[in-house]
């Protein structure tokens, strides 16, 4: 367990677009950040931070909450898991007591996974750089390729030692004996069961390569082979497990991404080696698929740091097909993609060490081509006059184009691809169409995008219209009372009061009260309660804080629960803002919400009375139902149900009275669960 005082510790360190900046690109946008959803494939940004409220808004996705959300929802982390987080990233020492048996057995599958990871990359570590075997085959293989000591530390590679086929394995041994259950280094596969039941190690004889996601946290391993043998595999991978997904796993992402947002580009490698190689002849923005396909879970975590991207290949024409197949998965994820062939029989490890930072850099300038006319290129020199290929060329070439979403870059890839190929652009558009119908004929079978809202009316007044349903209506008050809270509303007094104030010839009596207050005390006055439990505990709250003399601002809530944040950070951002171009161009002034509190404040109080009505004339008209099919439910059945139309007459009343504040008003269909009066 974490001590209170240590949660609180983190919680007030914690700096929100510090977090998120670890995997989102933010720029400015007003008082808030703004980037590209992490949640979702979006072209256009929709997430937004605010720093001063200490929360983070995802339109496309409808997430929303703390710091603490973010890591629960992004990293898939439990709370405790990203309080470990956030103290690590902060410094803060967190004291827990050793864990028992039994509380290691209940922890997820996830923490534990994450748990033995973290050991076992000690483990291969410690053998690597104390044993007499690790340092003579393990650490004698990497010197003999060029690694320093710096690198191998830098990336964490460590040795797992060989043993003979009938013993245990050394992995297995040691983990057994710090605490580990079996199931948990099956499932990371870290070790292997024999038919017999005893267990021996995936990786023995191996040197390892540990896989880490974008925070640094191993996830997996990579283990390579020092021996000659073909029959044995020359790279092992962990298998696909809760904590390790390969098709979201890129290999030196946790240093490369400060460098990928500094250098505007990633570069792409494929090995693990590679990576080391070029990180260490001082070209840092590199990450590999690890041997893998590349995904487009991938390139959208890329996508985050840079939306350009250079892969980097060696000259094997085999290797080069392989690899170009996959790139159309950069191009529909809006990554401007180049594509560098090295010189036979260089790879990148050998290749960046002959050449050092600079004259590396300086090459790849020189030789990264668009990967359209890199393709182009390509398969025209395998086409040449066959007409059956080269038709096969302009397919596979238009293919690579549509996946392009920037219409006008579709354009222009038209036009110079018509001019290589000899042909005409009409021709080619009309491919392209063909292949866009389609494309578009598949994706019909699965779920239409959400609708972007338009915006329609004149501007000026703004119509106040609040959310549909009762949680809406609850979720609006909500939404004024921490955005406006504090703010003061001045209020006529009674009107006994005004006359006796005219008859001292003293000025109209007005007082002052803050929104908070008024709306509380209408709340009270008017009998209306809170039925969802989240915003109701927020009210609480500020009906305990506002007896000690404090009103809580939106800034309170981030640190609260994760159920607390995220409600706060639903109501709270908006991905619209008004722009300054109506004073600015055309000198109008438009009413704005805060500009109009009491109106606000008072539609919101009238939706909510207009709905508790309702709520009640449903729940009138329930039990007349109730009576009509079963007289026996009521003791004297004539008498309640008179007594129930009354109420029902009195009930239209309302609910007509408060409609008539609206004007002309089309009233939402009670839900279900409006109509039964649970709460949300």
């Amino acid at each position: 367990m974490i001590p209170k005082d240590t949660v609180d510790a983190i919680l007030q360190a914690t700096v929100i677009e510090e977090v998120v900046g670890e995997f989102v690109q933010l720029k400015k946008s007003g008082t808030s950040m703004r980037g590209m959803s992490p949640f979702t494939n979006e072209k256009t940004p929709s997430f937004y931070v605010v720093p001063g409220k200490g929360i983070f808004k995802d339109f496309s996705s409808g997430k929303g909450g703390s710091a603490i959300t973010f890591l629960m929802e992004h990293e898939k982390l439990s709370y405790p898991e990203a309080l470990r987080w956030l103290a690590r990233k902060y410094g803060i020492e967190i004291e827990e007591r050793k864990l028992t048996p039994e509380e290691l057995e209940e922890q997820t599958e996830r923490e534990s996974l994450s748990n033995l990871s973290a050991w076992a990359q000690k483990w291969f570590s410690e053998q690597l750089h104390e044993t007499g075997e690790g340092k003579s085959v393990g650490l004698g293989y990497l010197r003999s390729r060029g690694f320093t000591d710096e690198t191998i530390e830098g990336f964490a590679i460590g040795y797992c030692p060989e043993r003979p086929w009938g013993e245990e394995g050394a992995l297995a041994q040691a983990a057994r004996q710090a605490g580990y259950k079996d199931k948990w280094l099956l499932a990371s596969g870290l070790c292997k069961e024999r038919e017999d039941g005893s267990l021996y190690d995936f990786y023995r004889g191996r040197v390892i390569f540990p896989i880490r996601d974008v925070t640094g946290r191993f996830i997996g391993f990579g283990g390579r082979t020092l021996k000659t043998d073909k029959k044995v595999p020359k790279y092992v991978n962990s298998p696909e497990s809760p904590l390790y997904d390969k098709s979201r796993a890129l290999y030196g992402i946790h240093l490369a991404r400060n460098a990928v947002v500094r250098e505007d580009r990633a570069i792409l490698v494929e090995g693990y080696t590679d990576v080391m190689a070029m990180r260490q002849a001082g070209v840092e923005h590199v990450v590999a698929s690890s041997g893998t396909a590349l995904t487009a879970l991938q390139v959208r975590l890329l996508r985050r740091f840079s939306k350009r991207m250079t892969m980097l290949f060696d000259g094997d024409p085999a290797g080069l097909r392989a690899a170009i197949r996959g790139v159309d998965i950069v191009l529909a994820e809006g990554v401007d993609v180049k594509v560098a062939v090295l010189p036979d029989g260089e790879d990148p490890d050998t290749f960046a060490k002959r050449l050092g930072r600079d004259a590396l850099i300086e090459w790849l300038n020189e030789h990264s081509r668009d990967f359209i006319r890199f393709k182009i290129d390509l398969l025209d020199a395998e086409a040449a006059d066959d007409p059956i290929k080269r038709t096969e060329l302009v397919r596979s070439v238009i293919q690579s184009i549509s996946h392009v979403p920037d219409e006008l870059k579709r354009t222009v890839y038209i036009q110079e691809s018509a001019g290589r190929l000899g042909m005409q652009a009409d021709d080619l558009l009309a491919e392209l169409a063909r292949q866009a119908r389609g494309r578009m004929e598949q994706e019909a079978k699965a779920p239409l995008p959400v609708l972007q809202p338009e915006i329609t009316g004149p501007v000026g007044r703004p119509n106040l219209v609040g959310r549909v349903g009762r949680k809406g209506r609850e979720q609006d008050l909500l939404r004024l009372l921490l955005q406006y809270g504090r703010q003061k509303l001045t209020l006529d007094l009674p009107d006994d009061v005004v006359e006796e104030a005219a008859e001292s010839q003293e000025e109209t009596p007005q007082i002052e009260v803050t929104l908070a207050e008024f709306l509380l005390h209408e709340l009270d006055t008017l009998g209306l309660s809170i039925r969802h439990p989240v915003v109701d505990q927020v009210v609480q709250t500020y009906r305990d804080q506002m007896m000690e003399g404090h009103i809580p601002g939106p800034e309170t809530w981030s640190t609260a629960g994760p159920e607390v944040a995220a409600i706060t950070a639903d109501v709270l951002v908006t991905e619209f803002s008004l722009s300054d171009n109506w004073l600015n161009r055309h000198n109008i002034v438009p009413e704005t919400e805060d500009k109009l509190l009491m109106q606000a404040l008072q539609g919101a109080l009238y939706r909510l009375m207009l709905d508790e009505a309702r709520w009640d004339g449903a729940r009138i008209m329930r039990r007349l139902e109730e009576l009509a099919e079963d007289p026996s439910t009521s003791e004297d059945p004539m008498a309640e149900e008179r007594d129930l139309l009354k109420r029902k007459i009195t009930v239209s009343e309302r609910v007509s009275r408060l409609a008539s504040h609206f004007g002309s008003t089309i009233l939402h269909t009670l839900s279900d669960e409006d109509a039964s009066g649970k709460r949300h």
